[in-house]
């Protein structure tokens, strides 16, 4: 088994069933339960590239949202981020 980087932020193991990659950085609770894989397994290293780089932008997107879960814990609910938006149903 070798390990080797497949891309940034993944470390990449070859074994006999294909191959394995974990993250080199720990995921957030809440990106772990919005979907964020610690470990991916693929066939082949383009099916392993585009899934890592799938879950590296998926966890980047979570991030952004949990950050913007916390300012909204901080800010009053009258000033808001979602003060004058419209449901869209009229």
């Amino acid at each position: 088994m070798s390990v080797t980087m497949c891309m940034p932020g993944w470390r990449s193991e070859r074994s006999d069933g294909g191959l394995r990659a974990t993250r080199v950085t720990r995921l957030s609770d809440y990106q772990l339960v919005n979907g964020c894989l610690e470990e991916i397994h693929a066939a082949d290293e383009g099916e392993l590239w585009l899934l890592c780089d799938a879950q590296t932008r998926l966890a980047e997107r979570v991030a952004t949202a949990e950050r913007l879960r916390s300012l909204r814990r901080v800010q009053p609910a009258a000033e808001g981020p979602a003060q004058g938006l419209s449901s869209g149903g009229s």
